[in-house]
């Protein structure tokens, strides 16, 4: 397949908006909201579709403008056994999470299958591709640092001719370097992976199984090791209701993604409910807590810059927290947790 051939897969089959028409850079300025924002289930940061080959969801979650160029983040729904061509990306670590369905990667010359509850990250320079092959999947991703690729999924939604190999490198720092994955063909499968990782449904990155209160699964997925500090990511399974205390962050941002549960969110002064599917980003030195109202809830969430919350989290799991583990690890306990109840 050739380098026209990816092209031609992200191009939505669509019509233009005129909002599209626009472009990012008035559309899109830097616009974090004091009190951070909320992106609902179905819906895209700024409110502007991407859909993959014009029928596969792709939606931004996060975007570059809110994080300084550090993260993107995209929910994909695909609806068609497809997947983009080997490429590889020059300057950004890509970390996929599979919610439903299954999928298989390609990462060098390995191959291997990620079904729900599984992630695997994909280190910069090094050609990768997936494809789904289940009848409908979704999956989560992030690009690490941002880059451009916002903008290339912008550019490809407006139908503009394909771009040279050369400035394909130089305008989203992409390049294509092989055919698509089939979904149908019987591909032998590695047994472990020579770069990158994958971490299984309900394990830990490091072999961490760390439970909260004793009983909640509080999974380490990504590690600041992982990213050089910059970004790491936990799953959280929990058996009851109720939450932390309201607490600040002074130098972390924090995005919540509900896999599954019903959750209440206080940022500042304002409250949020939100339920599978919403994701919630809480900026930095601004109050915040949650409370889980359903019994039974599951939610992804990440801190950039990882800072020391590895650490609490240890320290939290332990039979006998230390009162004053809030302040131990650089965090700022400000008023109580809320109330639970629905």
């Amino acid at each position: 397949m050739q380098r026209r051939d990816f092209l031609s897969l992200t191009l939505p089959a669509l019509a233009l908006s005129p909002l599209l028409a626009t472009g990012w850079p008035g559309l899109l300025a830097p616009q974090v909201a004091a009190e951070g924002f909320v992106v609902r289930a179905g819906q895209s940061r700024f409110g502007v579709p991407l859909p993959f080959r014009g029928v596969n969801p792709n939606d931004l979650k996060v975007s570059a403008r809110d994080t300084a160029g550090g993260l993107a983040q995209f929910d994909y729904v695909g609806v068609e056994t497809i997947g983009p061509v080997l490429h590889q990306h020059l300057a950004q670590d890509e970390i996929f999470y599979v919610v439903a369905g299954e999928y298989l990667f390609q990462l060098g010359t390995q191959k291997r299958v990620l079904r729900p509850g599984e992630i695997i990250f994909l280190p910069r320079r090094v050609p990768h591709a997936w494809v789904q092959r289940s009848a409908r999947g979704q999956l989560l991703y992030w690009l690490q640092p941002a880059g451009q690729l916002e903008d290339f999924f912008l550019y490809m939604s407006q139908q503009k001719p394909a771009l040279p190999a050369a400035e394909m490198a130089t305008r989203f720092g992409l390049q294509d370097v092989g055919p698509a994955l089939s979904p149908t063909e019987d591909y032998a499968l590695s047994a472990t992976l020579d770069t990158g990782f994958m971490v299984a449904a309900g394990a830990g990155r490091l072999g961490e199984h760390t439970r909260l209160g004793g009983l909640n699964p509080n999974d380490l997925k990504i590690a600041g090791r992982d990213t050089g500090n910059a970004f790491s990511l936990f799953e959280y399974t929990g058996h009851e209701r109720g939450g932390p205390p309201l607490h600040v962050h002074p130098e972390q941002d924090e995005v919540f993604y509900i896999l599954s549960g019903t959750y209440r969110f206080r940022v500042g002064t304002t409250e949020h409910e939100l339920s599978t599917g919403d994701l919630i980003f809480l900026p930095r030195n601004v109050p915040h807590t949650f409370a889980q109202l359903s019994s039974e809830g599951r939610v992804l969430f990440s801190f950039q810059p990882t800072g020391r919350m590895e650490d609490f989290f240890r320290a939290a799991a332990t039979p006998n927290p230390s009162p004053s583990i809030f302040a131990d690890h650089g965090l700022r306990v400000v008023g109580p947790p809320l109330e639970s109840k629905g």
